[in-house]
């Protein structure tokens, strides 16, 4: 009987332990904080991609981005990715996993014209179709390059996001919270097994009895 009891709880710690190595390696998530792109004096980086954490950032445009350094008047008080006007700008996954994109800072770039500005991210599904959210940027002092901070809704599930420059206002994007749903080491899988085996067992046993 005892030994029944001790298999007993070894069924059902193997399944809980299991299930929480589970849940805890259903989201890996990730901020893209630019901070490699980080410059002191004037001028900046001017790049044709960019990956951190995972994440691959291109432009339509060879060389089409850019990251403006610490002395100049764009710089927003952290290092931030620009890109050039009318381009758009992709983000994907460097090994091609769905994603989810949670919450992204965004600041003033260069602008032709005072006042704020609508800004459209398009986040392309992995089963098909598209979401869209527009923030607004800006102030009636666009000189005031202060990053604020935006949420997603809806944009999970994703094999790309993109967002586009305007002609007369471009921005900066900077700690781009994203997530990305991880498979579970076989390890978890085979705990998983073990414990509903265990468990299978001990119903035969006991209905056996």
């Amino acid at each position: 009987m005892k030994s029944l009891t001790i298999l007993r709880s070894a069924a059902v710690a193997a399944v809980f332990a299991a299930g929480a190595a589970q849940a805890q390696a259903q989201a890996q998530q990730s901020v893209i904080t630019f901070n490699t792109l980080e410059l002191s004096g004037f001028g900046g980086s001017v790049l044709d991609s960019y990956t951190e954490a995972g994440y691959k950032i291109d432009n339509n445009l060879f060389y089409g981005m850019s990251s403006p350094a610490q002395n100049t008047i764009a710089y927003a008080g952290s290092a931030g990715l620009t890109a050039a006007a009318l381009s758009t700008t992709t983000m994907t996954r460097a090994d091609g996993a769905a994603f989810s994109l949670d919450k992204i800072s965004l600041a003033n770039y260069i602008s032709g014209l005072p006042g704020a500005y609508d800004v459209t991210f398009v986040g392309t599904k992995a089963g098909g179709g598209i979401v869209s959210q527009t923030f607004t940027v800006g102030s009636s002092n666009n000189f005031n390059n202060n990053f604020s901070n935006y949420t997603f809704s809806s944009f999970n599930n994703l094999v790309s996001a993109s967002w586009q420059q305007g002609l007369f206002h471009t921005y900066q994007v900077d700690n781009i919270g994203a997530s990305v749903s991880a498979v579970p080491e076989p390890g978890t899988y085979a705990m998983l097994l073990a414990g509903l085996c265990l468990l299978g067992f001990m119903r035969r046993r006991k209905n056996a009895a």
